[in-house]
């Protein structure tokens, strides 16, 4: 009588080739996720620019982000008044940057005045100490500007910055005139990690 053996069937080959296969899996998506990744690119910068990230002092950070916050209450304000609060007003409601104090004074101790030109009012605050911050100028529309989908919105104001010539009150407010002056738009720009949108203030 002849006995033969038969021996199971060894998973050695089955477990090498799903190995093999997700290593080529895994090496595939290496590839393509190096192939199609490129370093996030910053929006480059008009000459009349700084960047509010990286170009900003902490000082003029600060006074930048009270703008910000001050213009969208300036806004309602307007609103709600059919006119532009005075800067009394703003004062009153204790609104930075525009109300005194120890915060203010250790920012630059900014003078502030209203000066309206056509349809826009700005908010220029004259800088008493410019080593420590330059001034800074705010310029919000007379009205609400219309958004696409018909809604109000307040995205029109900007923030600019005067560091280079004389510490002096602008002659004119619009674009243009603020350029000749000497002073820059501030704008706050986000590489593609963080939003794909260019912010100008």
């Amino acid at each position: 009588m002849t006995t033969q053996v038969v021996r199971p069937a060894g998973a050695g080959h089955e477990t090498l080739w799903v190995l093999l296969a997700a290593a080529g899996v895994l090496a595939l998506a290496a590839l393509v996720v190096g192939v199609r990744s490129q370093a996030p690119a910053a929006a480059a910068l008009a000459a009349h620019q700084v960047d509010a990230r990286t170009q900003l002092n902490a000082a003029e950070q600060g006074v930048h982000a009270d703008l910000l916050v001050a213009a969208d209450e300036i806004a309602a304000l307007r609103d709600e008044d059919q006119a532009m609060p005075t800067l009394d007003r703003l004062r009153e409601l204790g609104l930075p940057p525009f109300a005194p104090g120890p915060e203010a004074r250790a920012r630059g101790a900014h003078e502030w005045r209203s000066s309206p030109q056509g349809q826009d009012l700005a908010f220029v605050g004259r800088s008493a100490e410019p080593q420590v911050a330059a001034s800074l100028l705010l310029r919000v529309p007379a009205t609400a500007v219309a958004a696409a989908d018909g809604h109000a919105h307040h995205h029109a104001v900007e923030i600019w910055i005067q560091r280079e010539g004389p510490v002096v009150w602008p002659e004119g407010i619009d674009g243009p005139a603020l350029m000749r002056q000497g002073w820059r738009q501030v704008v706050t720009r986000y590489d593609a990690g963080v939003t794909r949108k260019d912010i100008a203030h």
